[in-house]
């Protein structure tokens, strides 16, 4: 695009500048200041210079001034005039900051103004028998980039490697190589990605992931790089098979957020359970792995709380000294994953750091070193410098004391015994209080851990499940319809059974199973 934008300079003499910027901002000054232009010259300079911001102002913020200036536009004398007019003001559509953060709503709202005037007004010129220069049957090839989708024409084409649509809009019409042209271009391809079966999709991903997130060639703002990674994510959420896609995993905790703690972030329930799942079992195992005291993985902590990730619901990682510090690449990932769920964990060892869970009413901490008991306290007994801890976005610091204060309910060791592992022990005191039961056995003595077992749904359990949880059912069966359960937002245990029974999530009305 840049060589592009070189070659019209070259060729055409910059068909897409006004005037200089100096003196442009100088007459829409004025402009502001008494609502008039008085001379030609100031209007073909306030043409060019709609968009330009000036102290966070630009003239498209007020409407009724632009249609002043369309007005004075089209009552010029010659059809000539109101054509160099029209491109003016076409430079200006091509230079707003669209997708700029900084950009007011009310400029945007103004923006699409001006493209629907110049779209009637295309129309007009398109009808007069004035003669018109080559950039003018460009525009006529591409007037999608006068609608509500202007860059859709270009997607399918992009997807495919071939870009002459879009080098031909560019070059024939002057846009400017920092436009929003090229940006809705990437928008348009992602859509057309989206599009395609499940496994084309799938296969085209890792492509449009590194152009969604600005590593295709098109520089994003932050907004822009959100938009397209929110579409990539919605579109695999809707596949049919969601093996666990790593990039997209953490381009969306970026881009979009960590979706426990930016839920609102999250507009779309099915696309924000996929990326916390994921992200939950990454957490858990990078717990385990980077973060024992002796530097060796473990391996049956991580095994058996990777059983239980449907049911966390939060979690978080209190860091001794050593792991606050270290820089490699795993622990430079593992703590950007982890963002917002931080600690400091004070008054212990170095090689130190503790797991916190929260499934249901209780909290449960594991600790990196071992030869340390897993405590289970009820959240409601906390002290409340540990849940204002838990809950700030700052980072703050926790003792280890805290995490072992004495009024937890219960204290379980990692110790096998003769006729029972510790996670069979662990499963049989934690699976009665949070009610919810791993869809995978625990390991058993000489063992590894057993394949997951199917799920039984029949009506006692249903019925039971249901009536233990205070769920609100809605059982349409009878009528040949879907069996629900009244409310999306439900406890982690119970969307994870829902889950596992078949159940699907449909938003605002809740879950359901056909």
């Amino acid at each position: 695009m840049k060589k592009a934008w070189e070659r019209v300079e070259r060729e055409h003499g910059g068909a897409g500048t006004g005037a200089p910027t100096d003196s442009i901002v100088t007459v829409i000054r004025i402009f502001r200041e008494t609502g008039e232009i008085k001379t030609r010259r100031d209007l073909k300079y306030v043409c060019f210079g709609l968009s330009i911001p000036i102290g966070g102002w630009c003239v498209l913020v007020d409407v009724r001034l632009l249609r002043y200036v369309f007005e004075r536009v089209r009552d010029l004398p010659k059809m000539r005039r109101r054509i160099r007019g029209f491109r003016a003001l076409l430079s200006s559509y091509w230079g707003f900051p669209l997708h700029a953060g900084q950009t007011r709503d009310e400029a945007r709202v103004g923006w699409g103004v001006l493209r629907s005037w110049l779209c009637a007004e295309h129309e007009r010129i398109a009808q007069s028998p004035e003669p018109k220069r080559p950039w003018f049957a460009v525009l006529t090839r591409h007037t999608m980039l006068l609608s509500d989708n202007p860059c859709e024409q270009f997607g399918a084409d992009l997807l495919r490697g071939d870009s002459t649509g879009l080098r031909d809009a560019i070059e024939g019409l002057a846009i400017p190589v920092n436009s929003w042209v090229q940006e809705e271009a990437v928008v348009a391809q992602m859509d057309a990605g989206c599009l395609l079966k499940d496994r084309a999709f799938q296969q085209t991903l890792p492509a449009l992931l590194r152009i969604g997130v600005g590593c295709g060639g098109v520089e994003l703002g932050e907004t822009l790089r959100r938009r397209c990674v929110e579409t990539l994510v919605f579109r695999y959420a809707r596949c049919s098979e969601r093996p666990e896609h790593m990039a997209l995993r953490d381009a969306a905790v970026s881009h979009i957020g960590n979706p426990w703690l930016y839920r609102s972030r999250w507009r779309d329930d099915p696309s924000r359970e996929m990326v916390s799942a994921w992200l939950k079992h990454r957490l858990i195992s990078d717990f385990f792995e980077l973060l024992s005291a002796d530097g060796m993985g473990d391996r049956r902590r991580m095994d058996y709380w990777l059983r239980f990730a449907p049911a966390i619901e939060d979690m978080w990682f209190a860091l001794g000294v050593n792991a606050q510090h270290r820089h490699s690449e795993p622990f430079d990932e593992f703590r950007l994953r982890a963002q917002g769920r931080l600690l400091a964990l004070d008054a212990t060892t170095h090689d130190n750091n503790a797991f916190v869970m929260q499934v249901g009413r209780y909290l449960l901490v594991e600790f990196g070193a071992k030869g340390n008991a897993m405590f289970v306290f009820a959240r409601d007994s906390l002290d409340q410098p540990l849940l204002n801890a838990l809950h700030s976005r700052a980072r703050a610091s926790v003792s280890v004391h805290q995490l072992k204060d004495s009024r937890h309910i219960h204290r379980m060791i990692h110790s096998d015994s003769s006729g029972q592992t510790w996670e069979q022990k662990f499963d049989d005191d934690l699976v009665p209080r949070i009610g919810w039961r791993p869809s995978v056995a625990p390991r058993g003595i000489g063992g590894p851990v057993r394949r997951p077992r199917p799920q039984v749904f029949s009506p006692g359990t249903w019925r039971s499940f249901a009536r233990s949880h205070g769920l609100r059912v809605q059982d349409n069966r009878s009528k040949q319809g879907a069996l629900w359960v009244l409310g999306v937002e439900q406890a982690g245990a119970v969307a994870a059974q829902l889950d596992a029974w078949g159940f699907r999530c449909r938003a605002p009305k809740g879950w359901y199973k056909e």
